[in-house]
């Protein structure tokens, strides 16, 4: 068999470029030109953004660094801190905690039956999913001291608007990621239960409870940690706590007491989150 070409022009055949990979080439060349150009786009739209919110926000750097002898000055009357008032500091101090203890205590109670509705694989009632949802993002959405200053018009001060400004906020926060954890789990040993026959309160307390219950507990340890921060803020709103004296003292400029309370907090809020990353290390 005589094949149509000799071995000398298959050579030079091979050494021909691939027109297919010159244009691949030239396509990725050319679309590296038009990502470039798209992400200097953003970048250009950021950077105008950032100057917009600098005037906006009216800051002042000048101002800032000619006021920084008078921090300074502040700073330097911090010391010695005031003890006389620590029984009064101490029963704020518990008070805040109780605050954080009560408001994501009924937050756990009202966001688990909430994420056993919102999750997608488990809920009973499909059609409600979408709008819970929507609540939750709402109840997300606000923030815990708005929710605390709308319940003392309500209420009056004192520390249970300040409990149900907690609840309010973490309950949205709570069930939501509540849901996505339950969304995660593996779906044989839920199909397993209920392939048995049995209803779905015995497929959530046997296949879905054990899975979840680790995440459930450190996202509610978690959340209680941030709100013991949150519900030092609340005494500004007239919500009680340690926040109330806090905001007393930066009133009167008196800075030894303000002091002592700021010692208080750092070291209720250390040992809050020692406690709270010691269990959930021990969950893992």
């Amino acid at each position: 068999m005589t094949l149509p070409f000799t071995k000398s022009e298959v050579n030079r055949v091979d050494n021909f470029p691939d027109l297919n990979a010159i244009l691949a080439t030239e396509q990725r060349r050319q679309g590296g030109v038009w990502k470039l150009l798209h992400r200097s786009f953003w970048g250009v739209l950021a950077i105008a953004l950032l100057i917009a919110s600098a005037r906006t926000a009216r800051v002042d750097l000048l101002q800032f660094w000619q006021r920084i002898p008078t921090v300074g000055e502040w700073l330097s009357r911090l010391f010695p801190p005031d003890f006389s008032e620590l029984p009064i500091f101490f029963e704020a101090i518990w008070e805040t905690l109780a605050i954080a203890i009560i408001g994501t205590g009924c937050a756990i109670l009202v966001a688990v039956p909430l994420a056993l509705l919102v999750a997608r694989n488990i809920t009973p009632v499909q059609w409600l999913a979408t709008p819970l949802r929507g609540l939750l993002n709402l109840l997300r959405g606000i923030d815990t001291a708005i929710f605390a200053l709308f319940f003392v018009s309500i209420v009056g001060l004192g520390p249970f608007a300040g409990a149900l400004g907690v609840a309010f906020h973490t309950t949205g926060s709570m069930a939501k990621l509540y849901a996505e954890v339950l969304e995660s789990l593996p779906s044989e040993p839920i199909e397993a239960i209920e392939a048995t026959g049995s209803d779905r309160l015995r497929s959530f307390a046997f296949a879905v409870l054990p899975e979840a219950l680790p995440g459930l507990i450190g996202i509610s340890l978690y959340l209680w940690e941030f709100n013991v921060r949150s519900s030092v803020i609340l005494g500004i709103v007239g919500a009680g706590g340690i926040g109330y004296e806090l905001l007393v003292s930066l009133k009167l400029l008196d800075f030894p007491r303000l002091c002592t309370i700021l010692l208080l907090i750092l070291a209720m809020v250390s040992l809050i989150d020692a406690f709270s990353a010691y269990f959930r290390q021990r969950l893992n």
